[in-house]
């Protein structure tokens, strides 16, 4: 039987807060129908972690409801307004606070379990951080059609699709709240109570009309033949629709030569064209509304992506070039509110698991699966932390053999950058994050950079473009925000330890390198960056191709 139950809070008639006439980077960018991040609640210090704010209206109208993926509850919804991003990072370099609610609040509701079990509210999860058990309850993901947002979740072993919406009823904003509830009522009760009549959510969930159907051009510009290497530079499309900021955060390369591209904002870009000219480069708009994506994976052409809260694999059901179902592949780590607590790069094994990483810095100890390496299983069931002591280790490489590395950057417990090769099991320095074990046990970095060569690390990539010279092939390269740099690292393995150094590639890019990955149609190596926190890049983003030449215009 399917049944849909209506929640409906009659509330007052609000405006939307006023926008300036110019646009003002991030804050006026137009995110899609939803945003996914931390939220602070009006009037309180309290913050919601992993929060999903829903854009709503009906006819003149507007407001918001905070969806919490963990306990799969509305924490809060308000009239009048969307977020204030003033004092984040969204619409500045760097930002201090969480969104705001920026509306009148018409609800709020306790922290806790959205669904009780056997009668029971009570919280399950130590300190309250995390998703619930999944026997309880799982977030599965949300479907987009049109400005719709269906939440897809587990009670017990039923599945249940939540469409927030509001409505006018004579001049005045109601929320309301749609269940599609499969195979039988669960022996769960919601914590609203609601009128059952029947509807089926599923017809919302087979792919919806596109957001963003233009399709953005722009040309590259090629860098002098006249060196063994030399940098190819893309447009960046930083004039777009949507006001969409681009500082590119990720990258990586469908089969046919396509890039998937990350932006800090929290969009994915599809971008084609990326043949040895460079003239016509097509930009296609694929998701918004991600939380720090600062990693990016593409396993079999599916597009994995890590959001500070989770890994989320997009899928375009209706094959109109958007993402229409935001999967939920694996949220098991909690979020802390600290600006510093990201989560990193994203690399899979020859195995299919998943490695990234969590910041340390600034992070409370309660959080389990910060300050180390994550690794997540090939389907996504379970998350481990397989390394501890990383303060902000922003990149990852997983190698031919896969041999794991990542960055880290200098700061307390750190004393210069340094550049990791994992130790599964092992301390790599970082104390606060050292998660019981003994500081004695300290793995050695396979080297110490100087704060001149490299103040603020980024990823690693191994050499296997076919179109780079032989002689660098399974090599390991470094990459520089800080110093908007690229380094090939020399190292070699005596009497059991792991050691070398790196030198610098002579070249010059637009903006503190993030992620490098090599395209398999052209073989040679491209990088994205951006200007956030300290680093030598100017623009904004940049993505970039690292050619071998000359003869560069042979490839295949």
């Amino acid at each position: 039987m399917h049944r849909r139950l209506l929640v409906m809070i009659a509330v007052c008639c609000g405006v939307m807060f006023a926008r300036g006439a110019s646009v003002r980077p991030g804050y006026d960018m137009d995110y899609g129908s939803f945003l996914d991040y931390t939220v602070q609640l009006a009037g309180t210090n309290d913050c919601v972690s992993k929060g999903i704010t829903v854009q709503l209206r009906a006819g003149t109208n507007t407001g918001a409801v905070l969806f919490d993926t963990e306990t799969l509850s509305y924490a809060a919804g308000w009239t009048g307004g969307w977020l204030d991003l003033s004092k984040t990072h969204l619409a500045t370099y760097k930002g201090e606070l969480p969104p705001r609610v920026a509306g009148k609040t018409v609800f709020t509701t306790k922290p806790g379990p959205g669904w009780a079990r056997n009668g029971s509210f009570t919280d399950p999860r130590t300190n309250g951080i995390g998703p619930l058990p999944r026997d309880w309850a799982h977030y599965r993901g949300l479907y987009r059609y049109g400005s719709n947002v269906i939440f897809s979740y587990t009670v017990g072993s039923v599945e249940v699709l939540d469409m927030p919406g509001m409505v006018d009823r004579q001049g005045a904003p109601q929320l309301t709240r749609t269940f599609h509830i499969s195979n039988a009522i669960p022996p769960f009760v919601p914590l609203t109570e609601a009128l059952i009549e029947r509807l089926d959510l599923s017809e919302l969930c087979k792919g919806g009309p596109a957001l963003w159907p233009q399709v953005l051009t722009t040309s590259g510009k090629r860098g002098e033949d006249s060196g063994p290497f030399s940098v190819d530079t893309v447009t960046v499309p930083e004039s777009n629709p949507w006001n969409s900021w681009m500082r590119l955060t990720a990258l990586d390369f469908f089969s046919d030569g396509r890039a998937a591209v990350t932006t800090w904002n929290g969009d994915v870009w599809i971008v084609s064209g990326l043949d040895d000219e460079l003239k016509n480069v097509k930009w296609k708009r694929f998701a918004a509304g991600l939380f720090d994506p600062l990693g990016l994976k593409i396993l079999r052409d599916e597009v994995f992506v890590l959001e500070r809260h989770q890994i989320t694999r997009l899928r375009d059901i209706n094959r109109d070039g958007e993402a229409d179902f935001y999967e939920n592949f694996n949220n098991d780590a909690g979020v802390s509110p600290s600006y510093h607590a990201f989560a990193m790069d994203l690399q899979t094994d020859r195995a299919g698991n998943f490695y990234y990483t969590r910041a340390g810095q600034r992070v409370d100890e309660v959080y389990p699966l910060n300050g180390g390496m994550v690794r997540v299983s090939a389907d996504g069931a379970r998350a481990d932390l397989i390394a501890h002591g990383l303060r902000a280790a922003n990149g990852v490489s997983v190698g031919p053999r896969d041999e794991i590395t990542c960055s880290d950057n200098q700061g307390n417990w750190t004393p210069s950058s340094r550049l990791n090769l994992i130790q599964p099991g092992g301390f790599h320095g970082y104390v606060p994050h050292a998660h019981g074990l003994s500081t004695n046990s300290f793995v050695p970095p396979l080297c110490w950079i100087p704060m001149a060569q490299d103040n603020s690390g980024g990823g690693q990539v191994w050499v296997t473009g076919h179109g780079w010279p032989r002689t660098l092939t399974n090599h390991l390269l470094h990459t520089s925000y800080g110093m908007a740099a690229l380094f090939d690292v020399l190292w070699e393995t005596v009497d059991g330890i792991a050691q070398g150094g790196i030198v610098k590639f002579p070249l010059r890019f637009d903006s503190g390198i993030q992620r490098a990955r090599f395209n398999p149609r052209d073989g040679q190596l491209w990088v994205v960056g951006l200007k956030g926190w300290q680093t030598k890049g100017v623009r904004d983003g940049a993505l970039q191709r690292e050619e071998s030449g000359p003869g560069r215009s042979n490839h295949t």
